[in-house]
């Protein structure tokens, strides 16, 4: 019964990224197509994990993959290893965003208000306004993929609740690493959202047989995403992470109004701005707000919702949890908690109200007439149709992509995130080609390479950095021919191992409890 539902939900979203299915990209905010070209370079040159981004940093490279996120690029890498151009690959990946998070979410919603319950919802999670933001405005791969991760997780989570069954317990700790491991920012969004959603679906319950699970599992999580967190825990002070806090990544200037929030129907293609005057759009989705207050009345002062009103008042109150933290006036809570400002844009709490509001809005299948539900998706489609549509579309190829302008334009991208603190300063020019020779002896020669140095780099000699771009520098004796390599530092082989024995383990326990 359900495939019949799923498939009319397919067709229904198709124009959220039809305008993708022509040769070429469009212009966005990120650079994720370059990341997804230097992901294939470093796994071409046999580098596993990948770590290192030898062009970025103006071409003196970045440890990029050290810190960020790897998990999209691994889907991208798929298309790519089957012949497919990077742009294509990329494109792909923003797809699948779309709709593997509306199948997701049908599912979870489906739970609770049925199959067409469930159509409802996964429609007002792909067509709100901020999916069209993040998609094709900002270009915002990781985050995107966030949306696939929470339906995954708050499904599995509600049947592991009810149940405690291994098969919910394995694709809990699954879909939580995959999150960690694409968009950590979201995985720290989640955490207060997590908890009140265990508080309230085990209100009056005895919470005693579930205490070793949520014991073990935040364990879990952190062995499964060791390869990457391990690094990110010991290693962040060695790059200016620190700088992604400040200036105009400083959350206090991209807080929104309540205007830009639900009333606003402005849609651009700039950025978040100080004060009121963005050039984006911040909107929850008008639909979105005014079905979940028709459905807190409904469901306060109604009996067509008794048997729901507790889920109802939850997901409506997370949801206005959730606007709140992109408010100004939820500045004292920011202050409060110093791990929010690396979330830098408060606004990214869009992901969670959207969430919550889609989720809730479902609800709305079990008090009208079966009818009325295709006049509301008509409308929601009219209101918001409009935005998945690109700025600019450059019909171009991988070789134009990855050349002149453009290139030199993505070699110079994000430059602050990541530079590493061995440099005094940021470079300024583009990386010089080849080795240079700063002193000549009857002994050795000593010469500087045009990479940054960063943990990780050896060689036959001893390498150091030198000058105020902090370059690998080293003296090689003369008529000496050395070779560069980047390698795991004992923190990095540590993360490797535990991932690996971790997943090794886990997948052993999920084959076992399958066969039985």
């Amino acid at each position: 019964m359900s495939k019949k539902y799923l498939w009319v939900l397919l067709i229904l979203i198709l124009p959220t990224f039809s305008l993708m299915l022509k040769n070429g990209i469009y212009t966005m905010h990120d650079f994720h197509v370059f990341r997804q070209q230097q992901f294939d370079k470093c796994l071409r040159e046999r580098y596993f994990p990948c770590r290192w981004s030898g062009d970025a940093g103006l071409g003196y490279g970045e440890p990029v993959f050290n810190f960020y996120g790897q998990f999209p690029y691994w889907v991208g890498q798929i298309f790519r290893t089957a012949g497919l151009q990077i742009i294509d690959s990329v494109k792909i990946n923003f797809i699948l965003t779309l709709v593997l998070s509306a199948v997701a979410m049908f599912f979870l919603a489906r739970r609770f208000w049925g199959n067409l319950g469930g159509v409802v919802s996964a429609l007002f999670y792909v067509y709100a306004p901020y999916r069209a933001v993040d998609v094709w405005v900002r270009g915002a791969l990781s985050e995107a993929y966030s949306f696939v991760f929470l339906p995954i997780i708050f499904l599995s989570l509600d049947i592991f609740l009810q149940t405690r069954s291994r098969k919910s317990f394995f694709w809990l700790a699954l879909s939580l690493t995959g999150l960690l491991i694409t968009h950590n920012l979201s995985f720290l969004m989640l955490a207060p959202f997590l908890g009140i959603w265990i508080v309230s679906r085990l209100w009056g319950k005895s919470w005693r047989p579930h205490l070793t699970h949520f014991f073990c599992l935040p364990l879990l999580v952190f062995l499964l995403s060791g390869f990457y967190l391990l690094p990110v825990i010991f290693e962040s002070y060695l790059v200016t992470v620190g700088q992604t806090t400040q200036d105009y990544y400083n959350y206090r200037i991209h807080f929104t109004t309540l205007y830009q929030l639900f009333i606003s129907r402005f849609w651009g293609y700039g950025g978040s701005t100080w004060g009121p005057n963005d050039t984006m759009s911040f909107s929850v989705g008008h639909l979105h707000w005014v079905i979940a207050v028709l459905l807190v009345i409904t469901a306060l002062f109604s009996k067509k919702l008794t048997n729901h009103k507790s889920l109802i008042i939850i997901l409506s109150l997370m949801g206005l949890l959730a606007i709140f933290l992109t408010h100004g006036k939820s500045e004292i809570i920011w202050r409060l908690l110093p791990p929010l400002s690396f979330i830098q844009f408060p606004w990214r709490f869009l992901t969670f109200s959207i969430f919550f509001l889609s989720l809730l809005s479902g609800a709305i299948a079990l008090i009208i007439s079966k009818k009325l539900i295709p006049p509301l998706l008509l409308f929601l489609f009219l209101l918001n149709a409009g935005f998945f549509r690109p700025d600019i579309w450059r019909s171009i190829s991988d070789v134009q992509q990855f050349s002149g302008p453009l290139w030199d334009e993505q070699r110079s991208s994000a430059l602050r995130d990541f530079w590493p603190k061995s440099a005094s300063q940021l470079p300024t020019d583009f990386a010089f080609s080849g080795p240079k020779i700063l002193l000549n002896t009857s002994e050795y020669q000593k010469i500087q390479y045009p990479i940054v140095y960063f943990p990780g780099w050896k060689s036959q000699v001893d390498l150091f950095p030198s000058g105020s771009l902090g370059l690998i520098t080293a003296r090689v004796p003369l008529d000496t021919q050395i070779t560069l390599k980047f390698t795991d530092t004992p923190v990095r082989t540590i993360g490797n191992w535990t991932s690996l024995i971790a997943l090794f383990s886990f997948l052993i326990w999920g084959l076992k409890y399958a066969k039985n």
